[in-house]
């Protein structure tokens, strides 16, 4: 585990997805955000805009995404993934060193999020891409775990799905900025942009973050609706072939001498 980068408090802000028809969701963040001392920004991609044939065109690979993920990322999931991209341009415009990114239909306790936020920034290493996920994680490592406060720690997550509420260093967002400028990558495949992009993913152990009850996931409401058995031959041989090697690290190192943990 490559945190401890202890120093001065640093300079952070948070950026929300969250479009303007949203404003139910917005109201609820924003009561919560406003009991901590965050500074936070509404921000979204503009569906009629960035959503026409022509920037789609523009701003998405559609072959490279049907050869990585078995088909094309539906209308949902494409306007999830570019508002992720814009929330890392306007990160790296902002001049800091690190950002929290959350997505509308996310919930948590104000009080805890803030005191746990602050104590990941104070050990996130800022000259190595790094994200640390603050919703709940499928696998992870509990060997090395770093303790921050009496009930949580931070652990090395080996898999995990759900991209609603996490830290992000500036080397993290520049580095998936230059893998997937053209969109190939759906939002929360942490796996693929630790492939690819570098990243390595951390998560608070117990999350301090999670779906809310009131409203329905977008990315996930989207993504259940979408063809999923309908996958190319390219992908089916590719996804083996990581599963193979996948298995055969969690069997044979993971699980015997890194403490791996699933939870679902």
């Amino acid at each position: 585990m490559t945190l401890r980068d202890e120093g001065n408090m640093k300079k952070i802000k948070i950026f929300i997805m969250n479009p303007e028809k949203f404003q139910d969701r917005r109201k609820s963040l924003k009561n919560r955000l406003d009991k901590t001392k965050f500074e936070y920004e509404f921000m979204s991609i503009n569906d009629e805009v960035d959503l026409t044939p022509d920037a789609i065109v523009k701003n998405h690979n559609s072959k490279k995404t049907i050869d990585s993920f078995g088909r094309d990322f539906t209308r949902g999931e494409l306007a999830s993934t570019l508002n992720h991209l814009l929330a890392y341009e306007k990160f790296i415009q902002s001049g800091n060193e690190i950002a929290v990114i959350l997505e509308d239909d996310v919930a948590f306790d104000s009080k805890e999020f803030e005191v746990i936020v602050n104590s990941i920034i104070k050990i996130i290493n800022t000259s190595k891409p790094q994200i640390c996920q603050l919703t709940p994680v499928t696998s992870y490592l509990k060997n090395n775990a770093i303790e921050i406060g009496d009930k949580h720690k931070i652990a090395s997550v080996i898999q995990s799905w759900g991209s609603q509420a996490y830290i992000i260093n500036r080397p993290a967002a520049i580095n998936i900025i230059k893998v997937n400028k053209k969109s190939w990558i759906i939002a929360d495949d942490w796996e693929r942009y630790n492939r690819y992009a570098g990243i390595s993913l951390f998560g608070v152990i117990p999350p301090i973050a999670i779906a809310s009850g009131v409203f329905d996931s977008n990315l996930e409401k989207d993504r259940s609706q979408s063809l999923r058995n309908h996958k190319t031959l390219k992908y089916v041989l590719s996804r083996w072939k990581h599963k193979i090697n996948a298995d055969m690290k969690k069997y044979f190192y993971y699980i015997p001498f890194r403490g791996y943990i699933r939870n679902r």
